[in-house]
C-alpha cells in the first residue's frame, strides 16, 4: 500500500484529534489552510496486468505486442488498459 494520503482525509483526522485536545476553531482553520498548501504527490495511476484487457491470466500471456515480454498478475506496463 502506498504512503500517500488525501488532503481531505488528513484534515478530517486533524479535526478529530483537535476535538480531543483543544477544540479551537482558529487552530482548526489554520491547520486546514496549512494542509491545503502542502504539495500534492506526483503519482500516476497504473493498470496492473491482472486488471488489463490484454492479459489472459489463465494462460499467463499478454495480447498487446508492445507490452511486457513475460507479464505477471501484479506486473504493469505503460500500455495497460483497464478491462471494462
Amino acid at each position: 500500500m502506498s504512503g500517500y494520503i488525501r488532503k481531505a482525509d488528513a484534515i478530517d483526522d486533524l479535526h478529530t484529534q483537535l476535538m480531543y485536545r483543544m477544540g479551537s476553531d482558529d487552530m482548526k482553520r489554520r491547520l486546514d489552510d496549512w494542509v491545503k498548501t502542502l504539495p500534492s504527490a506526483d503519482v500516476v495511476q497504473v493498470c496492473r496486468c491482472k486488471d488489463c484487457k490484454y492479459f489472459y491470466e489463465d494462460i499467463g500471456i499478454c495480447d498487446n505486442p508492445d507490452a511486457l515480454v513475460s507479464p505477471t498478475a501484479d506486473g504493469f506496463c505503460s500500455y495497460g488498459e483497464r478491462e471494462e
